[in-house]
């Protein structure tokens, strides 16, 4: 496994996030706004100061964090909760969708082989995805590169636990990413036993954060089963990217606490 930090929780400066990296004997970031802009907010000069920046460094982009389908599906004439880890994108449909016409060109110009998506967000719990709603998922990114969409599980949205994640990544052919935290919000678990063979023979990214008493903390100091978790993925043969999405955004001695915790399961 490799592990990947996300640069916006370390700065807005990716340069700074980088160096910051690079120091912790870290090779792998994951992006999702720079200079305070979402990163599918990025013209063309800034996505290639990010490849100079990137190569000069020698640090590879796992992943795109994008906030593709975490909005409303249809207007409602209400305002949608704004995510804050998504600085500058509004959750409107319209622009998500303008959006995901750009993303494989950003992706291939960072050479990143997995853009993060979502499933819709929705107000009920349980509540499966409709059909039409799926379909429009499908058609957005019908056209990209075979396995570059990954579909995180988010509590928020209609695909929330592992096994919702399992059964529709299988049923559409899309890549999975594991959160097992968002898991345990929307089930009071931690997901470990929900890790299958086939779920995890569809993931291309595991997220790590960890959470107690309702809020955020450094990895390894709440909830999670982290060891447990990691040790059941090596079992199932999992050998690809971690990502520390930490929620901790510019707290670096919980983020260092984090990857501290990290160097015991997850080779840099």
């Amino acid at each position: 496994m490799r592990l990947s930090i996300i640069t916006d929780e370390v700065s807005q400066d990716p340069a700074a996030a980088v160096e910051y990296a690079v120091e912790q004997g870290i090779r792998y970031v994951a992006v999702r706004s720079v200079w305070g802009k979402n990163i599918l907010q990025c013209d063309d000069s800034d996505i290639e100061s990010l490849v100079e920046l990137f190569d000069r460094y020698e640090v590879a982009v796992t992943s795109i964090m994008s906030p593709l389908f975490k909005c409303p599906a249809e207007s409602s004439g209400e305002s949608a909760p704004v995510d804050p880890h998504f600085v500058g994108f509004p959750p409107v449909l319209a622009e998500h969708l303008d959006a995901a016409r750009r993303l494989p060109a950003i992706a291939a110009a960072l050479k990143i082989p997995t853009v993060r998506i979502f499933t819709f967000l929705t107000a009920k719990a349980g509540d499966s995805i409709p059909a039409k709603q799926e379909a429009l998922i499908r058609q957005t990114v019908g056209d990209w590169p075979i396995s570059l969409a990954a579909v995180e599980n988010e509590y928020v949205c209609h695909v929330r636990t592992l096994p919702e994640l399992e059964d529709f990544t299988t049923a559409s052919g899309l890549s999975a990413i594991v959160d097992p935290c968002n898991h345990l919000i929307a089930a009071d678990n931690d997901g470990l036993s929900e890790l299958t063979a086939r779920l995890v023979g569809r993931t291309v990214d595991v997220h790590v954060k960890d959470r107690k008493e309702g809020r955020y903390v450094p990895v390894g100091q709440g909830d999670l089963r982290w060891a447990e978790i990691f040790e059941r993925l090596r079992n199932l043969g999992y050998t690809g990217t971690v990502t520390l999405e930490s929620h901790l955004r510019g707290d670096l001695e919980g983020i260092g606490r984090s990857i501290t915790a990290l160097r015991e399961w997850v080779a840099l």
